[in-house]
């Protein structure tokens, strides 16, 4: 039988960390690419013994911004003024008077909380104050000089995490900026219309009580990214060939638009798509919208003025290329929000050479929803 003491000791073993071995070499090789420039920048144009006690805040931060990108304490405000606004207190302490240890604690203290009054908390900053400000003559003595080394760090890593983490695939920094939807207007991404809202999300973290190191816009991902993988185990198994259409219409490059639009209307279709002839290799694709791009007015005087379509354009002019398709093995709630919120009407389904087998419609969608839904009623 479990008791407390048992409980509280198993709670010191530490959690699983959910990056990769990749995410962790990619970090490590962040690390080592500021850190060169850093270093020997840095004893180029400042003293030497200087650049190496202010290493270890630096390697910190950048420790923060590669490792955590996503984190409040990695952002560039944090990074450039929490480190330029910490020194600064390090240095008016050096030069107080006060011994070193009592300008340590303080500057501990007035770091932190001048740093968080500020919206910039950064941990090593917090480090680098109490290194300037308990450090002695030997740091102390260049004065308010200090701060060209500290910025020339702070800036150095930002530039390169700005470079590097975006190359990687890390968007960084972390954008505030609203989700647009594919109509342009400031209505929520449909799958999103009855879920959480920013609100809630706020009102939890209020709740919550403690300081949580991740940016409300990634918590919010976080979830909505759970509530995914939730909903994919609900439904089972669920995969695109269970619910594509397989009898296809389909046209060449070297079609004529007048053909394809012959097509659509015979069978009332929103597109059309475009494949190598004998490979049936998918090419791109031909909407009612791309059609609509190539009318022209009928000639002035005739008696039914209406529109007709340039002669002798081919697809492979008005074609849309590349088009986003889909494995026959994607399950049914990635569909779900790449034709909700990716604003795409349908979705080509080919194989591991990129032959079309199949297209996904978002009436196949719907009738594949309700179809689930049915099953879910109880008996």
């Amino acid at each position: 039988m479990q008791t407390p003491l048992f409980d509280w000791c198993r709670s010191l073993v530490p959690a699983p960390l959910h990056g990769s071995p990749q995410e962790w070499l990619r970090a490590a090789c962040g690390v080592a690419i500021v850190l060169l420039p850093t270093l020997l920048g840095g004893l180029w144009l400042f003293q030497a013994p200087l650049i190496l006690h202010l290493a270890g805040p630096a390697v910190a931060s950048a420790v923060l911004v590669f490792a955590a990108s996503s984190s409040p304490f990695a952002q560039p405000w944090a990074i450039i003024g929490g480190n330029l606004i910490a020194a600064l207190i390090g240095v008016v302490l050096s030069l107080s008077g006060l011994d070193g240890l009592s300008a340590a604690l303080l500057a501990a203290c007035l770091a932190f909380v001048a740093l968080l009054w500020l919206r910039c908390p950064h941990p090593p900053a917090c480090a680098l104050a109490v290194v300037i400000a308990g450090g002695g003559p030997q740091i102390g003595e260049p004065g308010y000089d200090l701060l060209y080394p500290v910025a020339f760090n702070a800036l150095l890593l930002v530039a390169v995490a700005l470079l590097y983490n975006n190359l990687t695939g890390h968007a960084y920094p972390k954008s505030r900026l609203p989700r647009q939807n594919s109509h342009h207007t400031r209505d929520p991404l449909p799958s999103e219309r009855l879920s959480f809202t920013h609100e809630d999300v706020d009102r939890a973290l209020r709740e919550f009580g403690e300081y949580v190191d991740v940016t409300r816009d990634d918590l919010q991902r976080l979830i909505k990214q759970t509530e995914k993988h939730a909903l994919r185990r609900s439904m089972g198994e669920v995969r695109a060939a269970d619910i594509m259409s397989r009898d296809l219409y389909w046209s060449t490059p070297n079609a004529f638009i007048e053909q394809a639009l012959e097509t659509l209307q015979a069978h009332r279709l929103r597109s059309l798509p475009v494949v190598q002839e004998g490979s049936r290799q998918l090419l791109g694709i031909v909407t009612l919208v791309d059609l609509l791009k190539h009318f022209r007015p009928a000639p002035v005087g005739t008696r039914s003025p209406r529109l007709g379509y340039l002669r002798g354009t081919k697809l492979r002019a008005i074609m849309s290329a590349p088009v986003f398709a889909v494995q026959a093995d994607a399950h049914m709630v990635d569909l779900v929000f790449l034709l909700s919120d990716r604003g795409l009407h349908c979705l080509p389904v080919v194989d591991a050479e990129q032959r079309l087998v199949g297209m996904i419609t978002q009436t196949d969608l719907i009738a594949a929803l309700y179809s689930h839904w049915l099953k879910q009623l109880p008996d």
